[in-house]
């Protein structure tokens, strides 16, 4: 079988041989680009996950208790809300946590962490909530089919109104999450991207590939629009990506003379 289906292709070859000089080059030219953005793509995305690190959000939910009752801190937000990739309902990426507490802490009456499951049903739209501290952090995944488009925002604002209408969530707001202080529910969106750091030393191969990835991946769709969300309500925060550390670094304090 494949010796005859090799004799087939080949002849096949060879019959469209001659063609090329009158414009197949053309043809194998796009191929080659587009074989080299999938490849980019493919092995881009790879190493990337690579270096996503998931933790247990349970370690976390006390030291994330005290940030939120600390008034010492300005409040960055009433509901702070991550979209984390973590099937996991007590898990997040590692770079959320660090996005709360590094720097600046962000300071927030309830922290949200929104997980979006794509299912295998065209028109599910689902949700589950679980709350690792009451009121105070909630996980939710909400389980969309492949035919819906994700509204992410949308949704989120439609389960908070759930929430409080059934009591579930107890913060003296209005039933649209909103206060007597506030017409509009305070909602932030923080969407951590990665980029690559200064700090790598590529190979040559390496350097072209994550290059091209990172460069397709700014020129493709953002998170905010794939995910549905306004771009009032969302905070950009760039997370370096760094795949292979500069090990040598020939620095030299230069000797100065003083003046006498």
């Amino acid at each position: 079988m494949l010796l005859l289906f090799a004799s087939i292709e080949i002849a096949f070859f060879l019959a469209n041989l001659q063609k090329f000089p009158e414009g197949g080059y053309i043809t194998l030219f796009i191929s080659s680009v587009y074989f080299f953005i999938m490849y980019s793509v493919y092995t881009g995305r790879k190493i990337s996950n690579r270096f996503t690190k998931f933790v247990d959000l349970g370690r976390y939910v006390n030291q994330i208790n005290e940030l939120s009752n600390d008034d010492a801190i300005p409040r960055f937000s009433t509901h702070l809300i991550y979209l984390t990739k973590a099937n996991n309902r007590h898990e997040v990426e590692e770079k959320i946590i660090k996005s709360i507490f590094a720097k600046n802490p962000k300071r927030a009456d309830v922290y949200w962490f929104v997980h979006i499951h794509r299912t295998n049903e065209p028109y599910t739209l689902t949700y589950d909530v679980s709350e690792l501290i009451d009121d105070k952090v909630i996980k939710i995944s909400i389980h969309v089919g492949f035919r819906v488009q994700p509204r992410t925002e949308l949704y989120f604002k439609r389960i908070i109104q759930e929430l409080v209408q059934n009591k579930e969530l107890n913060l003296h707001t209005r039933p649209d999450g909103s206060t007597k202080y506030n017409n509009e529910p305070d909602f932030k969106f923080v969407v951590i991207e990665k980029f690559l750091s200064v700090e790598n030393e590529f190979a040559l191969r390496e350097g072209i590939i994550l290059n091209a990835y990172f460069q397709l991946k700014y020129l493709g769709l953002s998170d905010e629009k794939a995910f549905g969300l306004d771009k009032c309500d969302v905070v950009i925060e760039h997370v370096p990506l760094v795949y292979q550390p500069i090990t040598k670094i020939e620095l030299k304090r230069a000797i100065s003379r003083e003046i006498k």
